[in-house]
């Protein structure tokens, strides 16, 4: 078989083409995951969500997440003593959705919520908060890292 720049070329196209397909088939079979599903509308409500931070950022007292032995304690802010309390806490984790946690707000007589440490794995979630009183809604969010 003689070898000329014709045999080169096409040699060349063949690998070329082999390639491209072994990069799509790699790429279709690749995990991804959104940051949320609906992500747009909720951008589409942004203002409301900076009235709620304002709301919250105008208490006497913030609301508190802290790191215990065991627990991830939420302490909402005294000023809301009293009230009937509803919302959401939704403990993000960034980099795999199937760990993130979602549970309504359920406060005892101190304005207290612990989430036991054995529903979380290690590594670094986004609490946020997002709770109503008397008709006023709040947000916050916090960043921890759990060791």
């Amino acid at each position: 078989m003689k070898w000329n720049w014709g045999t080169g070329i096409f040699i060349f196209i063949v690998f070329f083409l082999l390639a491209c397909f072994a990069f799509l088939y790699y790429a279709a079979h690749q995990k991804f995951s959104l940051v949320e599903e609906d992500y747009y509308p909720k951008e589409l409500r942004h203002e409301e969500k900076l009235v709620k931070i304002r709301n919250a950022n105008a208490l006497a007292n913030p609301l508190q997440v802290s790191l215990g032995k065991s627990d991830l304690m939420i302490r909402f802010p005294a000023d809301l003593h009293g009230m009937a309390m509803t919302g959401n806490i939704d403990v993000y984790r960034p980099s795999d959705e199937k760990l993130d946690v979602m549970l309504p707000v359920a406060v005892d007589t101190s304005l207290v919520q612990m989430i036991p440490l054995s529903k979380l794995s290690k590594g670094r979630y986004v609490v946020k908060v997002e709770w109503t009183a008397q008709g006023k809604t709040y947000y916050k969010e916090q960043d921890i890292f759990i060791p």
